[in-house]
């Protein structure tokens, strides 16, 4: 067998491959397609990974998101402002999420409404907001948030279901710390209906992504059976430079004439001057001390007066062309919010350049506002990572693994992961042909 993979380019030739020698496998098969839904569906990046796989092997039947980017978002849940997400769901998966509050949706009635019979589902994904838990909100250490309790009402939706597959991607504080007794619900939930389950935390970047982004993911197989950790498809992550220096150049404000995507926004004199000033190719504010300090804002003077600039030095900061990119947020369309500066040009990213580090194909599309579209690129899940998901399911399903399909020696292990933990309900043989790289 060859080595890992180099580049993004063989991953992707490798993926095609694959969907071809599967879906070739599965014509005529009764068990295929697997019917999904998924709820919190956003802007389809989960939702998307699965779709990749073509329409013999997964069909989607199902989303709800209520398209509200807070709890307090009242004009959202009145219809009116919001994410705009199920506009930009609906225009690449192909149909209109269900506009719903999954705590006041009834999953009985929603399963009879999608013609389904219990156990006929073949995946549920179930991504729920992760506000609640992120260690960003300073609140979150101090006080449990209501969102966090979407992670049982996931459990309700999966008792209801009871899919073949289920899947749900988090920040890490879902598993680690105080909040994990969220997680503890949905286990007991999991193993009381007998799935065996696999879950832990991932850097993404071993998959692929060309960004820094530790995520928390739990996989579900009603089976019973063994699942293998996600594989490590990189020895080094894919960097900035590989992602995304091939797009043309643009200036602050500016559309691109062939790629509506490619757009960015304009800036104040002020702004502009203060985005001038950062050092290329990695540079940030703190670089302004000692070069520009006639523009530098009151909070930027107290961090540096207090000696505690904690993750602050990443406001204002430029990409590096030759690493990863640093992990994209919902808010990642504003330069005062971390560094999601061009490593170069005296911009933003675009909304097209930040999709593609989040693991979106290039022709993706976004419908919505400049700040709309950025919010929908930061909560998702990468379309990159929900493929290698998909994926594994199919694998399992088919009784194959990653080494045999792909020719190369793929790297399975908990090791990638940062945290790790199983369950399996029943025996299993010594030497398992599914759990061999």
């Amino acid at each position: 067998m060859t080595r890992m993979f180099e580049t993004l380019a063989e991953l992707e030739h490798a993926f095609q491959n694959l969907r071809e020698q599967l879906g070739a496998m599965v014509t005529a098969n009764e068990d295929f397609p697997l019917l999904v839904v998924d709820l919190f569906s956003g802007a389809g990046g989960m939702s998307y990974g699965f779709k990749y796989w073509g329409d013999r092997l997964y069909k989607i039947i199902g989303a709800v998101d209520l398209e509200v980017a807070k709890p307090s978002d009242s004009k959202a849940k009145k219809g009116g402002g919001g994410t705009n997400c199920n506009a930009t769901y609906e225009a690449n998966i192909g149909i209109r999420p269900l506009k719903a509050d999954i705590t006041e949706l009834n999953p009985r009635e929603y399963r009879e409404n999608l013609g389904l019979e219990v156990g006929q589902l073949g995946v549920l994904i179930s991504c729920a907001p992760c506000t609640g838990f992120s260690q960003k909100n300073f609140l979150n250490h101090q006080n449990d948030d209501p969102r966090n309790h979407l992670v049982r009402r996931s459990g309700v939706f999966l008792e209801e279901f009871l899919p073949e597959f289920f899947v749900m991607e988090n920040v890490p504080e879902m598993m680690l710390g105080k909040h994990r007794h969220h997680f503890e619900e949905l286990k007991e939930i999991l193993v009381g209906l007998g799935y065996s389950y696999t879950a832990g935390v991932l850097d993404f970047s071993t998959l692929g992504l060309p960004q820094r982004r530790k995520r928390a993911v739990v996989m579900a197989w009603r089976e019973g059976r063994r699942i293998p950790a996600l594989p490590r498809f990189f020895s080094s992550p894919p960097t900035v430079r590989e992602a995304i220096g091939h797009l043309p150049p643009l200036s602050a404000g500016e559309t691109h004439p062939n790629d509506p995507m490619h757009r960015c926004p304009r800036h104040t004199p002020e702004v502009m001057e203060r985005i001038k000033a950062v050092p290329r190719d990695g540079g940030s504010w703190i670089d302004l001390a000692s070069r520009n300090p006639e523009l530098l804002i009151p909070s930027m003077k107290r961090k540096l007066r207090e000696g505690k600039k904690g993750s602050f030095p990443d406001v204002y900061g430029r990409m590096s062309w030759n690493s990863p990119a640093p992990t994209i947020t919902r808010e990642c369309g504003h330069p005062g919010n971390g560094r999601y500066l061009h490593p170069e040009q005296d911009r933003m990213l675009s909304i097209r350049e930040m999709a593609i580090l989040q693991g979106f194909p290039p022709n993706y599309t976004f419908i919505g506002n400049l700040n709309q579209c950025y919010n929908q690129i930061g909560d998702a899940v990468p379309p990159l990572v929900s493929r290698t998901i998909a994926g594994l399911f199919l694998l399992l399903k088919l009784g194959l693994n990653w080494g045999q399909v792909m020719n190369r020696h793929i790297h399975v292990s908990n090791l990638n992961w940062l945290y790790f933990e199983e369950h399996v309900p029943r025996a299993q043989v010594e030497q398992d042909p599914l759990l061999i790289p």
